[in-house]
């Protein structure tokens, strides 16, 4: 039940109710613009079914709001950005595991150039990096 009130679903709990008559909804979740229902109250029980007792679970709607609310406060295209900032970004990036997208799918990057065309050989480990490019000094 803690997991659905961390959710933003109230659930009363009627020990002596008759079965299927147990529990009623008190409460369920808003955000701004994002009205949650009972089809998302359904989805959360599904998933807490199949997860370990304890851990997190978001609806679907909860996930596709939080992804969007995060694109939105990002680096958007034509964004002036100091030297410093940009240098941010691209070490957080380094640090992700797939940065290439959003969690929407659109690109959080463009290529400019292929490194292998601009000097030297590839390295061995087959992914287009020039042999003597020490990313480590990337300032």
């Amino acid at each position: 039940m803690e997991i659905l009130r961390q959710n933003g679903f109230e659930v009363d709990v009627d020990d002596d109710g008759n079965s299927g008559q147990r529990l009623q909804l008190t409460a369920q979740p808003v955000s701004k613009n994002t009205v949650f229902d009972m089809k998302d109250l359904e989805e959360l029980v599904h998933l807490l079914r199949e997860r370990p007792a304890g851990q997190m679970v978001r609806c679907s709607k909860a996930r596709a709001m939080f992804a969007s609310r995060a694109c939105r406060k990002s680096v958007m295209i034509g964004m002036a950005l100091t030297k410093r900032q940009m240098t941010t970004v691209v070490r957080h990036m380094g640090s992700m595991g797939q940065p290439w997208n959003c969690p929407h799918g659109r690109p959080t990057m463009r290529h400019l150039v292929n490194m292998a065309d601009v000097g030297g050989t590839t390295g061995s480990e087959g992914r287009g990096v020039p042999v003597g490019v020490d990313w480590s000094a990337f300032q």
